[in-house]
């Protein structure tokens, strides 16, 4: 009851102007909430006019068909990589599926690895987009991940390439067409549109695999 109730007050701050952070250490202090209950409600809750934003934005892959979109790398393999353990994937209050994974910074290639690849690329397969990856240099073996989607994306036929940057955030924030979950880069009034790989991945699943 604590967590709703923290919820509640959380989005009352935040659109009331409230930095997050802010607000969040200021209700998860009041209800004593764990580091879980923390990262579950910056992840899941929004201000109305982030809320209204990022509905304005989003759209389905289908709609860029033939075209190119850049993808937010680790964001969207650790999530792919949480849907597919059957960890907690959810629909959040901006209609964007998060995990609540948190290991960006600390990702390692892993048993999962390439069973995300894979969804990933056979989502991307299906509407013939040109994808651009990009994943942050600084986390351990990004360069031999680049390397493994890239070689996958040319066995499959899918026109692109993955790059590994000094700083993921700043070239998507330049981008018109985005895949991430990431509102600090949803809300970048250079990105026109955002396209979530999560959501299209449960699509294809549930069509594909009948799950």
């Amino acid at each position: 009851m604590s967590i709703k109730k923290a919820i509640e007050d959380f989005k009352y701050l935040i659109n009331r102007g409230y930095k997050k952070d802010v607000a969040l250490n200021f209700v998860a202090n009041h209800y004593k909430l764990s580091k879980e209950d923390r990262l579950k409600i910056i992840r899941t809750t929004h201000s109305d006019e982030e809320i209204n934003l990022t509905k304005r934005k989003l759209k389905r892959l289908k709609d860029f068909e033939n075209e190119t979109i850049y993808i937010d790398g680790f964001n969207v393999l650790i999530g792919l990589e949480a849907l597919i353990k059957g960890h907690e994937v959810v629909l959040c209050d901006d209609n964007i599926y998060r995990d609540f994974e948190n290991v960006y910074g600390k990702y390692k290639i892993n048993n999962y690895t390439d069973k995300a690849i894979g969804l990933l690329l056979e989502v991307l397969k299906r509407y013939k987009v040109k994808a651009i990856v990009y994943l942050d240099a600084q986390v351990s073996k990004s360069g031999i991940l680049a390397k493994r989607i890239r070689e996958r994306m040319k066995e499959l036929g899918i026109e692109g390439d993955v790059f590994c940057v000094k700083n993921c955030d700043y070239e998507l924030k330049h981008k018109e067409v985005v895949a991430t979950s990431d509102s600090i880069i949803i809300k970048s009034d250079n990105v026109k549109y955002v396209v979530d790989l999560i959501a299209e991945a449960i699509e294809h699943l549930k069509k594909v695999h009948d799950i």
